[in-house]
Order: C-alpha cells, then sequence, then structure tokens
C-alpha cells in the first residue's frame, strides 16, 4: 500500500534525486550512426537539457515529446547545427534513452544507476535531518529510477566517471532517482587534449514535495558532493564545461550555498554571468526564459596553458517553436572555441 500510495503522491515530483559512489566509471554505448561534422575543429558547442522523460504517473503522454526532440536533434545534424555534446536531464524513460541513437550521436555516456547507490550512513550529514525520514514523500524507499543523465557526443570519449548522492542525501521524491553526476573526457579533433564535460542534476525545491528547509539542507550538501567529484576527477591540465538543472532559482540560501568556496566550478566562469557585447547571444523570451528561471545552468573553465571562450549562446527549440510543448525546460547551447 505504501508504494501505491507514493506512486499517487510521486504526481507532484518533476525533479528526482540522489545517491551512487564517487568515480565509478560510467557507462559509454556506441550507436549504430556515424557523426556528421558540424562546426570547426577548433569549436565546440555543448547544450544542457533536462527533456522531462519522467515515468509513468508522473508524467503522461511523453513519447511523442521525447521522439520530436530527437527529430530536431537530426534535422539540426543535417544542416550541420548540431551540439556537439549534449547534456540531459530526466532521461528516465526508454523514449528519452534513445535521444542519442535518433539524433545521430555515436556516443551515450549513462551516469549513475541504482545499484550504485549507497545505504551506509552519511556522517557529513546533520543527524537530526537524516532521523526525520518523510516515508510518505518517497524517503527511505531506494532508488526506483537511475539519474536520468546521459552525456551524447559527436567525439570520441576516451574516460568516464560517475557518482551518485548517498541515499539519505536527498529530500523528498528527489529521493527516488539516483542523481548525482557523471563525466566524460572527450577528444575534439583539434586539440591536444581531451575536455572534461560534467552531467548533473542536484535536488529540487517545491517539487520536492518537503519544506524548503529540509529541501535547502540537502542542497547545500550535494553542491559540496558534486564540486569535490569535479575538482578530484578533473586533471589541472584539462579545459572543463559543466552543465545540467542545477535547481538554483533565486533562493538566498542556494544562491549562498552554490558561492561557497570558490563556486560550483571554482575557478570558471558562469556562461550566463560571462556574456557580454563580445559574445553573440539570442534575443526576445527563450533566452530571457532561461535566464529568469536560472535552473539550466553551464559552467566552463580553461585548463593551465590553454585557452577556453565562450563565442556566443542559442536556444534551438524555442516557445514559437513549440519548445514548450518538448518540455518544461528550454533547452540551450553554448558555443566555445578551443585553443
Amino acid at each position: 500500500m505504501r508504494m501505491l500510495r507514493l506512486a499517487a503522491v510521486a504526481a507532484v515530483f518533476s525533479a528526482f534525486a540522489v545517491n551512487v559512489a564517487g568515480g565509478a566509471p560510467a557507462a559509454v554505448v556506441p550507436a549504430t550512426v556515424a557523426a556528421v561534422p558540424g562546426a570547426p575543429s577548433s569549436e565546440l558547442s555543448v547544450m544542457t537539457y533536462n527533456v522531462k522523460g519522467l515515468p509513468w504517473p508522473i508524467a503522461l503522454g511523453r513519447s511523442s515529446a521525447l521522439l520530436e526532440i530527437g527529430r530536431r536533434l537530426r534535422h539540426l545534424r543535417t544542416q550541420g547545427r548540431q551540439p556537439h555534446v549534449v547534456l540531459l536531464q530526466e532521461a528516465f524513460i526508454p523514449e528519452a534513452k534513445a535521444l542519442g541513437a535518433i539524433g545521430g550521436y555515436p556516443y551515450v555516456v549513462s551516469g549513475p544507476q541504482p545499484q550504485d547507490s549507497s545505504a551506509a550512513p552519511t556522517g557529513s550529514l546533520d543527524g537530526e535531518f537524516r532521523a526525520k525520514v518523510h516515508w510518505s514523500k518517497g524517503e527511505g524507499e531506494g532508488k526506483w529510477v537511475d539519474s536520468g543523465l546521459l552525456i551524447l557526443s559527436d567525439y570520441p570519449v576516451v574516460a568516464t566517471a560517475k557518482m551518485a548522492f548517498p541515499q539519505d542525501a536527498c529530500a523528498g521524491f528527489d529521493c527516488l532517482a539516483t542523481k548525482g553526476a557523471v563525466l566524460a573526457q572527450i577528444k575534439v579533433p583539434g586539440v591536444d587534449k581531451p575536455v572534461t564535460v560534467v552531467d548533473t542534476h542536484l535536488n529540487a525545491r517545491h517539487a520536492s514535495g518537503v519544506s524548503t528547509r529540509r529541501a535547502n539542507e540537502a542542497y547545500a550538501w550535494q553542491v559540496v558532493a558534486v564540486r569535490q567529484f569535479v575538482e578530484r576527477q578533473v586533471a589541472p591540465g584539462s579545459d572543463v564545461i559543466f552543465g545540467g538543472d542545477f535547481n538554483l532559482g533565486h533562493d538566498r540560501d542556494r544562491l549562498a550555498a552554490a558561492a561557497k568556496d570558490g563556486g560550483l566550478l571554482p575557478g570558471g566562469q558562469e556562461v550566463i554571468a560571462t556574456m557580454d557585447g563580445r559574445v553573440s547571444a539570442p534575443s526576445g523570451s527563450d533566452f530571457d526564459f532561461v535566464v529568469s528561471r536560472a535552473k539550466d545552468k553551464e559552467y566552463f573553465r580553461a585548463g593551465q596553458g590553454s585557452r577556453l571562450q565562450l563565442t556566443g549562446v542559442d536556444v534551438p527549440f524555442g516557445a514559437s517553436d513549440g519548445g514548450f510543448g518538448l518540455s518544461d525546460h528550454l533547452g540551450f547551447v553554448a558555443d566555445y572555441r578551443l585553443q
């Protein structure tokens, strides 16, 4: 009966959550299609996109929208405009996991799986927080789904790693998913060293179904964990691009947690905050929506002896093109120049 009640209550759950041990290799699944060259090899475009590929009964009728996302990615490819790398969140169901193949990406890296979860108590979490388990909100039930994280790449993936938050380091309905982070080192043609890309999805606030205070306490712990994971896995000489659904918004506590210890990517820059007159940016409501919502983000940092420069931003599937019929997020693409 508890499982049935949770399934019904979970209709308000839109931003799943947390689990796996740090540093384990992630699975790379080669697709059966060949990549079509896009922009010059010294350039790299990275899209971050929460595709709302949620399982029943949380979301209904997602198959057609997800198929359309794949078709649109493939259409961009026919024009040579496809993002070279796509960071997906909430890619839980099979139709979402097929986006790499539909879009023509030869490399697909999967994030943490339920079996990666650690059930050991997390000592660095507040004891009172761990003691107050909200069973009716999905806490303490284990992981029902994987992380929903996928990295799609046109270019060869030479190394991977993944990390999931412990089972108790989450709040509310987010605890039903194996959220965390997944990392891939990608060999971009014409660039000597692999570029590291990281994808993450952090704990929701209101959609978690618990108090803002509890959701924010879990969020603050996750920020530290994912920051440490990136710093541990990324060599000093590597260019790194870190994107995903950070569920940051304008909450003061979350902003403070994300700003600690040098930010989410110490020494890095946030794409939207970095933009100025020298960077090409779309005009209109689509990009304004991404900026104002402040959840979907990318950060970037050049490695030692290299240069990683932001050159532009685009929202390929905007509201005027039915973007909100595809997902409740608008994915955006950041263009970089590598030297």
